[in-house]
Formats: C-alpha cells, structure tokens, sequence
C-alpha cells in the first residue's frame, strides 16, 4: 500500500469518527430534551390536604410539616396565624382600656398552632375548639385547656437579661424585689405591661405574690425609675447596648443577644420563691375544620412529644414543658424550673381585674429619652 492510501484512509477515519461524535451529540441532546418534556410535563404535587395557621417561625414550621409528612401525616400547608391578642378574650379581659373598641381577629387554619394562647382561650369559651388529641395528654396541666380544648407544645419564660460589665462590683440579679435597689436606679428596663407575655406575666405576679406585695413592687420599680418600652425586643436592645443593667423579657429574645457577641447573662428569676413564669403556646383544632380526619391527624402528630423536642432544638428561647425533653445548651426545661404555678385560666381572670390599673401605672412612668440612660451610668 504506496503512501497516498494511508493518507485516505486515515482521513476516512477521522471523518467517520467526527460523524459519530456529531451523532453522539445530536442523540445527548434529545435525550436531554426528552427528559425536560417528561420533567415539564410531571404532574404537580398533590394539594395540601390541611391548613396550618400559625405565627411561629416559618422555617420551623416547614421542618417541622415536611417531617410529619414523611412519616406518614398528611400534607400540609401553613398560613398566617391569627395573632390574637388580649382584646380576644372574653369579658373584661379583653376590654379595650379607654373605651376603645376590641381588634377584630379572623380565624384561620383547620389546625392553629399559636405563640400565646389567647386566641385559644378565647376560642374555648366560645364552645369553638374540638377536644386535644392524646399525643398531648401527657403535657403538665398548667399548660393546658382543663376543659381539653387546647393544649401548649412548648412555651416562653420571662427571664431577666443582665449586661455583665454594668454590674460593677455587684452580683447579678437573680429575684425581682433585686430590681427595686438602690444600685440599679435608672437601671431596669421592661416592656409595657399592656398586651403580649409582659401583661400575662404581671396578672400572674398579682395572683402569686397577692395584690399588696405587687403594687408594693410596682411603686418600687417607679420610685427606682424603671424604663418602659414598647415591647422585648427593645428591652434587648437597651441590655446589649449597656444603657440599662437588667431588663425583664421573654427568652426568646434573650437567647438573641445570648447569641451575639453582647457580654450577657441570661437569668431565670425567682428560683427560690415564687418561681419563673413560663407562658405556653397553644395548639387547638377548630370545630369547622374543612377537613376534620386530617385536622385531627396532624394536630396529632403536632402534640407529640418528638415536635417539641423539634421545636427547642431549632427555636432559640423556647423551653420544653414536658420532662425528659432533650434541650441545646444555655436552654432550660420547665420540668427543671421552679415555675409561677398559676393555670391561664386565672391569669385571664386577673388581666380582667388589672389591665387598666396596669396601664394607669404604665402611663405614670416618664418616656426614656434617647441617652438618659446612659448618662446614668457609673
């Protein structure tokens, strides 16, 4: 074979080869494309067969649905919760303070899993809620409906938050009577005791400590120019930014700044008295569920013990009720607390009697100014 036929029929190869490789494409990309029209063309997933409502964290929420549905609950979707607040109580308790008229709630879901329970509370006295499933039969009365119309699966505590260095030569505070002292004038902060965990806290103090000894402390924290503010978060912000010493607020709040670079110390109050309140959330079921069966299957799953031991490992703050419920570090269970042992239904009896009182003493503090405090500082 002479020089000039290898030199065909290595051309011929090359050229059958860059064909092969050209068909080889070709058949890559159809198949690609096949697959895309078999993926557009998928059917979509299957609709939610019940509805979530609830004001907790999103991310927690969907955590804690997606793993319901893989063991076997129904597919669920959240919505907004209801947000009820005090002026959804029933009776003087949800009075509006002023004459003013109460803020209308729209209920929602056809299972409600709230942050604070007077939507449920309010909802049981309206004859609304179906009974508690038994996956939270073992939740400790306090923290549920003694009727069995709703049931707590994990809680708030309020806590003190104290910044280390403006304590000087003194220990951090661990009672509330603490707060009154001398060393700490100008240096307490709280959230107005209006609405929210801070108005259910205080009702609860008057119902532990009696009426004489908590105006007695009221008067104290006025005279020893306690700061008010409109709610925890900046009670927070006054701890962290070392313009108040100590500040009264929930944990979850706490564990914010417990988990910023703020030097801070997280207190549980009171653990040798009257104890730490702890303010539970509220899951209930509405008689008008569109769908009762699978309401009724994922507020099961929702009680169970495995959800709340979900939600405090992946919600900063919140304690679990039930004992035996494994907590992150720097979190305490309320199994292992001395807690205020006052059941919501009196707490809801007491905010009746004291809201406006309350607020009449809420409105007597002077406004903190931008600074005051600080100047306070020694």
């Amino acid at each position: 074979m002479d020089t000039r036929t290898v030199a065909v029929d290595k051309q011929a190869r090359a050229t059958r080869l860059r064909a092969m490789s050209a068909a080889i494409r070709v058949c890559a990309l159809l198949l690609a494309l096949a697959a895309g029209c078999k993926e557009s063309s998928s059917p979509p997933p299957p609709p939610a067969e019940v509805q979530l409502a609830t004001d907790l964290s999103p991310a927690v929420i969907d955590t804690v649905l997606k793993a319901i549905e893989r063991s076997g609950g129904p597919r669920a979707e959240e919505v907004a919760g209801m947000r009820a607040g005090v002026s959804a109580l029933p009776g003087a308790a949800g009075a509006p303070v002023g004459g003013g008229r109460p803020e209308p709630v729209v209920a929602r879901g056809d299972v409600r899993w709230d942050s604070e329970p007077y939507g449920a509370i309010a909802a049981a006295a309206k004859g609304e809620l179906m009974p508690i499933p038994a996956t939270g039969q073992d939740v400790p009365p306090l923290w549920k409906d003694p009727a069995g119309t709703w049931v707590a699966v994990g809680g708030r505590a309020v806590v003190m938050l104290v910044a280390v260095d403006e304590l000087g030569e003194h220990g951090a505070p661990v009672r509330f009577t603490a707060l009154t002292e001398k060393w700490l004038k100008d240096r307490v902060a709280i959230a107005v005791p209006t609405g929210g965990p801070s108005l259910a806290h205080f009702a609860a103090l008057y119902q532990a400590w009696g009426a004489e000894r908590m105006e007695a402390w009221l008067a104290g924290l006025k005279a020893n120019g306690v700061q008010i503010f409109p709610d925890d978060d900046q009670v927070r912000q006054e701890v962290v930014a070392g313009r108040a010493t100590v500040g009264i607020l929930s944990s979850d709040e706490a564990a914010k700044a417990a988990a910023s670079a703020a030097h801070v110390l997280v207190v549980y109050p009171n653990q040798r008295s009257i104890g730490t309140f702890v303010w539970p959330t509220a899951l209930s079921v509405p008689k008008n569920a569109r769908n009762r069966e699978a309401a009724q299957r994922l507020a099961s799953a929702l009680a169970d013990r495995s959800t709340e031991q979900l939600l405090v490992a992946r919600l900063p703050g919140y304690l679990p009720l039930r004992p035996d419920i494994p907590v992150p570090p720097g979190v305490r269970s309320a199994a292992n607390l001395v807690v205020v042992s006052v059941d919501p239904a009196r707490i809801v009896e007491e905010i009746g009697r004291r809201k406006a009182s309350l607020a009449a003493w809420a409105r007597s503090l002077p406004k903190p100014s931008a600074g005051a405090a600080q100047l306070q500082k020694k």
